[in-house]
């Protein structure tokens, strides 16, 4: 009899009170929307692209993105100011190859990187990191010292 009963209850139920609020278009004979203008997808996208316009420090803490700060130089200018590079490959340690010692003092080594994306950086100076690839300049580099070195040409540099 109670089962019935829970039946009847929630076949009549009116729950029409509950949600004032309807979207007309997707209730009335369930039709789809003419067009992305009325989608929801439309609307959350126009919310998100306000929400990094207007907090942008905001969206990129909430999606775990560093903002670069830090001063960028093209590689043909390191090239033109210093001159062509030289891969140097590292078959001791460093803090026992003298001539890598002497460069470092010059400040003619730039160290290699490569970013989460594959893309290839250099820093001036040298930082010992798996993977890093060390270039040995003809002149100082203590003018990029403070710079991130991008646009890596591989065809300048000397072999």
């Amino acid at each position: 009899m109670s089962w019935r009963f829970e039946q009847w209850v929630l076949r009549d139920a009116n729950v029409g009170w509950k949600f004032k609020l309807r979207q007309g278009l997707w209730i009335g004979d369930l039709r789809i929307p003419p067009g992305q203008e009325c989608s929801n997808g439309s609307l959350i996208l126009h919310a998100v692209v306000l929400w990094r316009t207007f907090f942008p420090k905001a969206a990129a803490q909430y999606q775990g993105m560093k903002l670069l700060t830090t001063k960028t130089a093209r590689f043909s200018r390191v090239i033109e100011k210093c001159g062509k590079p030289q891969v140097y490959t590292l078959w001791q340690k460093p803090a026992t190859d003298r001539h890598l010692q002497a460069q470092l003092k010059k400040h003619r080594i730039m160290t290699i990187l490569k970013t989460e994306s594959g893309t290839d950086f250099g820093i001036a100076g040298f930082k010992e990191k798996k993977g890093a690839t060390y270039l040995i300049f003809p002149k100082s580099l203590q003018h990029f010292e403070d710079r991130r070195v991008i646009g890596i040409d591989w065809t300048l540099v000397r072999e």
